[in-house]
């Protein structure tokens, strides 16, 4: 369990996120060169203090674990999230997926010093159930990007139907689209993976079976497995594809969350 110093530092981090994601939105005010160094500075001290955290916890244990428990794990897939969001933005700058990104990465954080001092669970270290988590992480992380990009592309487009103009910082319609499509295609198969295996596990191992968490991702598979194939099917595609994508990224924070509180559903 994680110590009162430790929260301390996690609490830090998330301060630098906050900082970071006020600084990114300020710069629709006023977008000079000081607000954009200083949002990347606060994004990376964050990257850089939560991994301290991370490190720190894992000195206490007395034993190196990558996500050795639930606290570990919701700041893993916090740093996660920056980290790809970060290489978003270096690739092609959107100043306004930091606006939908960094609050998920401070909920995660703030989630684990909850849930990492008050429904603390430690997790076993098989194989099977380190791909389990790998799959499931990385497929957040991806789906969080295609939700930033589909919420986006709902407000852009709400604004050309009222003729008003979209900002660069928007991006255009297209890239918004193509940004939600790689990343449910990077996603769905991940999610798809862990799905799998954490019902084989579940099988094998005569575990209670955590329902909650089950129909939530069965659920969120749906509703990618819709979003995936919009591209086939005219009906789904453009403004449905992207209200879908959050729904399908909100019921993942659900299945998330479940797994905190339902016995046997964090493993």
């Amino acid at each position: 369990m994680p110590s009162n110093a430790q929260i301390f530092l996690l609490i830090v981090a998330i301060a630098f996120f906050a900082i970071g994601g006020a600084l990114s939105y300020a710069r629709l005010w006023r977008n000079g060169n000081s607000m954009r160094i200083g949002g990347k500075a606060c994004l990376y001290s964050g990257v850089v203090t939560a991994v301290a955290v991370l490190v720190w916890h894992s000195a206490t244990r007395g034993r190196w674990l990558p996500i050795g428990d639930n606290f570990d794990a919701l700041i893993w897939l916090a740093v996660l999230l920056a980290l790809f969001a970060a290489y978003v933005q270096r690739r092609r700058p959107l100043a306004a997926l930091d606006w939908f990104i960094m609050p998920v990465v401070i909920l995660l954080l703030a989630g684990a010093a909850v849930f990492g001092k008050t429904v603390f669970h430690p997790y076993v270290g098989r194989a099977w159930t380190s791909v389990h988590i790998l799959t499931s992480f990385v497929g957040f992380a991806a789906f969080a990007i295609a939700a930033a990009g589909g919420a986006l592309y709902v407000y852009a487009a709400a604004k050309l139907r009222r003729k008003q103009p979209v900002g660069s910082y928007l991006g255009s319609l297209e890239r918004l689209e193509h940004l939600t499509m790689t990343s449910v295609t990077l996603g769905f198969p991940l999610l798809t993976i862990s799905i799998i295996i954490g019902t084989i596990e579940l099988i094998a191992q005569d575990r209670p079976t955590p329902v909650t968490k089950i129909a939530l991702a069965a659920c969120v598979w749906v509703v990618y497995a819709i979003v995936l194939h919009a591209p086939m099917n005219p009906v789904f595609r453009g403004r449905r594809a992207a209200v879908l994508s959050v729904v399908g990224f909100i019921l993942m924070i659900g299945a998330l969350v479940a797994a905190q509180f339902v016995p046997g559903g964090s493993r």
